[in-house]
């Protein structure tokens, strides 16, 4: 449930990449630097990017070797502010961390260009290359990750696909152990939760935030471990808070659940175990009906023990 949570997440970070009125990265927020900026017709590219929330030193921080942003107006744009805001929701969601002088007037500020843009038939994709993610002791790396926003025409849902590709962990035994190597997802939200979600996800977390999240298709994979699902989920700004309902199947149920047991994660191997038990089974594949709810996730109407 988490991949379904942190792509649902990652849908609102696209709307700082709006065609015009970008508003500048508040210094209490965050702090980003780069290599170079050059913008040409509607995209525009950062080299030797860096962006790490306020406080510097040990605050989770993005480098990446390139962004890009393409769509819209980049070129009557301050692309860097674009670049800034963007970036700053793909940390906040891919660590957690929730920026304590990121004012939720600067989310806002992001969105209505975006809207405007869509209803006009726009699309807009962002695209980080080699991105690598500190976060203390923990370390994330990507070759690359793009995320394409389209739809919102006639008051429709924004529709966004995620792509995550040869991702890698250190630092953290078990995040290295599971952590989705590539992963796809596609799905859809109301235009109108954009705003909410990004103050939600890299600001201030509003536990009045509701935004419903359809998935459509949802793919990870960890070496022989694939994970295939769709469904729907109610995002908060509270992880306990989220909701979800969906099917999902997992290929190679016991290699996981042998890798969770030499990470000592007792609960969860246990959870797994019981998964496994109610679970439908077709050769490598194993499928279950789900719910999360209130931090518990349900199969079959079976509660299991996560926590």
């Amino acid at each position: 449930m988490r991949i379904l949570s942190l792509s649902a997440v990652l849908a609102g970070l696209l709307a700082a990449a709006g065609p015009a009125g970008a508003t500048p990265l508040p210094e209490t927020c965050a702090q980003a630097r780069t290599g170079g900026l050059s913008v040409s017709g509607n995209v525009a590219a950062a080299r030797d990017y860096v962006l790490r929330f306020s406080p510097g030193g040990e605050a989770p921080s993005l480098h990446a070797r390139m962004v890009t942003v393409k769509g819209g107006d980049a070129a009557g744009t301050d692309a860097r502010d674009i670049l800034n805001a963007a970036s700053l929701v793909l940390l906040g969601a891919l660590t957690n961390h929730h920026g304590a002088g990121c004012p939720s007037e600067y989310f806002a500020s992001s969105v209505g260009p975006l809207l405007n843009g869509l209803k006009a038939g726009q699309g807009y994709d962002v695209a980080w290359t080699a991105p690598v993610v500190n976060n203390g002791g923990a370390r994330l790396s990507f070759a690359a990750l793009h995320l394409h926003l389209g739809g919102a025409e006639l008051g429709g849902p924004v529709v966004v696909a995620l792509d995550v590709r040869d991702a890698q962990a250190s630092g953290n035994t078990v995040l290295a152990s599971l952590l989705p190597q590539q992963a796809r997802s596609n799905f859809s939200i109301p235009a109108q939760s954009l705003g909410p979600l990004l103050a939600a996800t890299a600001g201030h977390p509003a536990r009045s935030v509701l935004v419903p999240v359809t998935i459509t298709t949802l793919m990870a994979q960890h070496g022989d471990l694939r994970l295939n699902g769709r469904g729907t989920a109610m995002l908060t700004g509270n992880a306990d808070a989220n909701s979800a309902a969906g099917h999902l199947s997992l290929s190679n149920l016991p290699e996981l659940i042998a890798t969770l047991r030499a990470a000592g994660q007792a609960r969860a191997t246990t959870a797994l175990i019981l998964a496994n038990l109610v679970g439908r089974h077709a050769d490598a594949d194993t499928s279950w009906d789900v719910e999360w709810q209130g931090g518990v996730l349900t199969i079959n109407q079976i509660p299991l023990p996560l926590r």
